[in-house]
C-alpha cells in the first residue's frame, strides 16, 4: 500500500470517527421517571427540634464552593453550644440545606457520608475520631479533578459535544467515588433516622424559568403564599398608596406569584424514589451550554421537563430554604429560625482590573466563562437582600430579626495577616512580601471549575476556618437564647 493510500484511509478513519462523534451530540438523553401513584412520595418525618429551625444554604462555585463548604461544616462541628444541660455541636442543630451547583455536591457528599447519628460529633478534646476521619477525607473528595475524567468518558462512550451526556458523565464519575448507587429512597432512609439533616437541591427549570426543589420534602412544606401575605401588609397601609397604585402592586405582585415557589417532582407528578441522588446533584450543578441541562420525563413522554443550573437568580441556595422558614415560621410565632448562609459565589468585581487593562473583551469569558450569568445573579441578589431588608425593617410580610437570623459566611471576607498566614501548600506561590489585600484578591480570584488546585483548595480551607471564628459569637449567641 502506498503512502499517500495510507494517509487517505487514516484521514477517512479521523473524518468517519469526527463525524460519529459529532453525531452523538444529536441525539437527547431523558431520564424516564414513573408516574406517582401518591402523594406525597415520602411520608412526612417530624422535626428533632420544632421550636428551633437551624438550616444551611450553600451557594454555588465549582469544587471552589464544594471546598469552602466543607471547611465551614467541619469548624461549625467544632463550636459547641450548651444544650439540655450538657454541650453540643453547632452541627448536630442543622436540620436543612439547600444548595446550588458545586454547593450541591458537597451536600450531596455529606448526606450520603456523615457518620450516623449514633457516632457523636464531639469528643472532650475536639472532634470525635469518626468526624475527625470523615472531615479529612470530605475535603480530600472536594478538592479532587472531576473534569478530566468525566471528559475521558465522553470520549470512550462517544459522547463527545454532547452536553446533556457531559452530565451524565460526571454524575457517573460521582457516583462512582462517592455514591454508589443512591437512591432518594436511600437518602431518605438516613434523613428518617436522623442520619442526614433534610436535603433541597436546587435546579433551575428551563421549561417556566421557575426554581426546581429536588428533595425528599413534600411539596406541602414550600406551600407559602409569601405573595398573598405581601398584598395583604400593603394593602393595610391604604392611606400611603392611590387606587391607582393599589392597582398596579396587584396586578404586578399576582403575575409574581408563582415565580417565589418552586417546582417538585411532586407537583409534577413524577416518581423520583429510584432517581441517582448523583444525577440530581448534576441536574443542580449543569451549566449549559457545557453541561446539561438533564431531561426529565414521566415514562419517557412529553411533557419534558429540562432542570439545569441552580444559580440563576439565586446562586446562594436561600430562597428554598426561606421559603420553608417562612410557612414553618409564621409571624407572632415563637418559633425562631437560622439560616447559615455559606457564600463563596464567584465576586462579580473580582477580575476588574485584569479586564480593564485588556482590550479584547471576548477574553472576559475566557478568564469567567459563566460572566454573563454572574452579572444577573449579582444583580438580582442585591435587589433580593434590598427588598428584604426593606420589609423586615417596616414589619411586612416577613418575621423581625429576632424570629429569623441570616448568618452570612463569604469566602473572601476574612482578612489575611502576611506570608506565614498562608497554607504550606501555597508558599512557593506567593513572593515572601506579598501583602494581606494581594493574598485577599488572589481568593477572590479563584475560579469556577470543577477542579481546584492544592494551594486554592488551602486557601479555602483556611478561609473557612477564619469566617466561623469570625462568627461564631453570634451563632452560639442566637441558638444558646432563651425560648
Amino acid at each position: 500500500m502506498s503512502v499517500a493510500a495510507a494517509l487517505g484511509r487514516g484521514a477517512g478513519w479521523v473524518v468517519g470517527l469526527s463525524l460519529v462523534l459529532a453525531l452523538t451530540g444529536c441525539f437527547a438523553k431523558v431520564k424516564e421517571l414513573p408516574a406517582l401513584d401518591k402523594k406525597p412520595a415520602f411520608a412526612p418525618i417530624p422535626e428533632s427540634s420544632p421550636d428551633l429551625l437551624v438550616g444551611l444554604a450553600i451557594s454555588g462555585g465549582g469544587s471552589r464552593a464544594a471546598t469552602f463548604a466543607a471547611g465551614v461544616l467541619e469548624a461549625l462541628a467544632r463550636v459547641r453550644v450548651k444544650d439540655a444541660g450538657g454541650e453540643r455541636s453547632v452541627l448536630e442543630k442543622v436540620q436543612y440545606i439547600s444548595s446550588v451547583s458545586g454547593g450541591s455536591l458537597a451536600t450531596g457528599y455529606f448526606a450520603a457520608r456523615k457518620p450516623a447519628r449514633s457516632e457523636p460529633v464531639l469528643s472532650p478534646q475536639g472532634l470525635s475520631p469518626a468526624y475527625e476521619r470523615f472531615f479529612a477525607d470530605y475535603k480530600a473528595a472536594m478538592q479532587e479533578d472531576f473534569e478530566l475524567p468525566s471528559a475521558w468518558r465522553q470520549l470512550l462512550y462517544f459522547r463527545a459535544f454532547n452536553p446533556t451526556k457531559l452530565a451524565y458523565s460526571l454524575a457517573e464519575v460521582w457516583d462512582g467515588r462517592f455514591f454508589h448507587g443512591m437512591t432518594f429512597s436511600q437518602l431518605y432512609e438516613r434523613e428518617r433516622a436522623g442520619d442526614s439533616p433534610r436535603i433541597i437541591l436546587n435546579g433551575t427549570s428551563y421549561n417556566t424559568g421557575r426554581r426546581f426543589a429536588l428533595t425528599t420534602l413534600p411539596a406541602a412544606d414550600f406551600d407559602y403564599d409569601f405573595v398573598g401575605g405581601l398584598l395583604q401588609d400593603l394593602m393595610r397601609r391604604s392611606d400611603r398608596v392611590t387606587a391607582e397604585g393599589k392597582a398596579i402592586i396587584q396586578r404586578n405582585l399576582e403575575g409574581a406569584r408563582d415565580q417565589f415557589l418552586p417546582m417538585t417532582f411532586e407537583q409534577i407528578g413524577a416518581d423520583h424514589r429510584a432517581l441517582p441522588l448523583s444525577l440530581a446533584v448534576v441536574s443542580s450543578a449543569s451549566f449549559p451550554p457545557v453541561v446539561g441541562p438533564v431531561t426529565y420525563a414521566i415514562d419517557g413522554r412529553p411533557p419534558y421537563q429540562h432542570v439545569g443550573d441552580g444559580g440563576l437568580f439565586d446562586n446562594l441556595g436561600t430562597e428554598s430554604l426561606t421559603t420553608l422558614f417562612l410557612k414553618k415560621i409564621p409571624r407572632g410565632s415563637p418559633k425562631r429560625g437560622l439560616i447559615i448562609v455559606i457564600d463563596s459565589a464567584f465576586p462579580f468585581d473580582a477580575n476588574a482590573e485584569v479586564l480593564a487593562a485588556n482590550p479584547r473583551g471576548y477574553q472576559v469569558f475566557k478568564r469567567d466563562p459563566s460572566r454573563i450569568v454572574g452579572i444577573m445573579e449579582e444583580r438580582a441578589n442585591a435587589y433580593q437582600l434590598m427588598l428584604w431588608d426593606a420589609l423586615r425593617t417596616e414589619g411586612v410580610a416577613l418575621p423581625d430579626f429576632a424570629s429569623l437570623r441570616v448568618e452570612v459566611l463569604q469566602h473572601t471576607e476574612p482578612d489575611w495577616g502576611t506570608y506565614r498566614d498562608l497554607p504550606e501548600q501555597c508558599r512557593g506561590q506567593f513572593d515572601p512580601t506579598v501583602t494581606t489585600q494581594a493574598i485577599k484578591e488572589a481568593v477572590s480570584e479563584i475560579p469556577t471549575l470543577f477542579r481546584i488546585s492544592k494551594c486554592h483548595g488551602a486557601l479555602m480551607i483556611k478561609a473557612a476556618e477564619k469566617v466561623v471564628r469570625a462568627h461564631r459569637a453570634r451563632i452560639v449567641e442566637f441558638l444558646e437564647r432563651p425560648r
